[in-house]
């Protein structure tokens, strides 16, 4: 076979694997638009609930008018409430932590040796992350996991190749887009009462291990504030046995209680 006809039989095999994916991502997409919403719902929450706990390490971004950076972090998340994200700066540098569970929050900044402590409310959060997120909301940025709401949806139908599922909840409108292959949730988006958009979220880079996914990379837009969050993952384990919470304070730290 001459190097010509080697890459033309190469085009081909490529386009008949291309097209048998697309096809079978077609049937299901059919197969579920076929049944009730709540059997789509389900699945993505079952899916969900396959993944207990989260290791891994990584870089996060922030972008906002009033400041910017970026940093090297290692993980530890234990659903549904416990997270340890330990920043590194440049050259080493230990940035700090954050520390977040049901009963509090724990915030060390190395640069400044100062360690913010409090209630895991909303208002608390908001004095020392730039972003409107609740609790939950965070440990689903980085999580990649964005919970579905246990009702009947408004709209349900199909969008460019993934499923869609729509809420309304108050003056908001909460919109899914799920990968029908398995069954992610790729994009979320809040729109309020004008129709404007609040938040919009993104996954992809979606990594497997023992049939359960996860995203490498979320992205969480706020479009009204200019504001953005994207978090890569450059290695990450689903399921750790053991996930450490364990933290340290120096003891000349200055602590604000919140």
């Amino acid at each position: 076979m001459t190097e010509f006809a080697g890459r033309v039989t190469a085009l081909l095999l490529l386009a008949v694997m291309l097209s048998s994916c697309g096809s079978q991502r077609s049937a299901m997409t059919e197969e579920l638009l076929k049944a009730p919403p709540e059997t789509l719902a389900a699945r993505v929450r079952l899916r969900e609930a396959g993944i207990a706990s989260l290791v891994g390490k990584g870089s996060v971004a922030f972008e906002s008018p009033e400041m910017s950076g970026s940093a090297y972090f290692e993980l530890a998340l234990k659903k549904p409430d416990s997270l340890l994200v330990t920043f590194e700066g440049p050259f080493g540098i230990n940035a700090g932590f954050l520390f977040l569970s049901g009963q509090k929050f724990v915030v060390y900044n190395g640069l400044e040796n100062r360690v913010i402590t409090g209630d895991p409310n909303s208002h608390s959060i908001r004095s020392f992350i730039p972003f409107d997120l609740s609790l939950d909301q965070i440990i689903e940025t980085f999580s990649g996991g964005f919970a579905i709401p246990d009702s009947s949806p408004a709209r349900f139908t199909s969008e460019d190749g993934n499923l869609l599922l729509e809420y309304h909840r108050g003056n908001r409108t909460h919109s899914y887009w799920i990968d029908p292959e398995n069954t992610m949730v790729v994009r979320y988006l809040v729109r309020g009462d004008d129709d404007g958009s609040l938040l919009e979220a993104t996954a992809s880079r979606m990594m497997e291990q023992d049939g359960l996914y996860a995203p490498r990379r979320i992205t969480v837009t706020f479009p009204g504030e200019e504001k953005r969050i994207s978090i890569y993952y450059t290695s990450l384990e689903l399921n750790a046995p053991n996930p450490s919470f364990a933290y340290a304070i120096p003891q000349n730290a200055r602590t604000i209680q919140r």
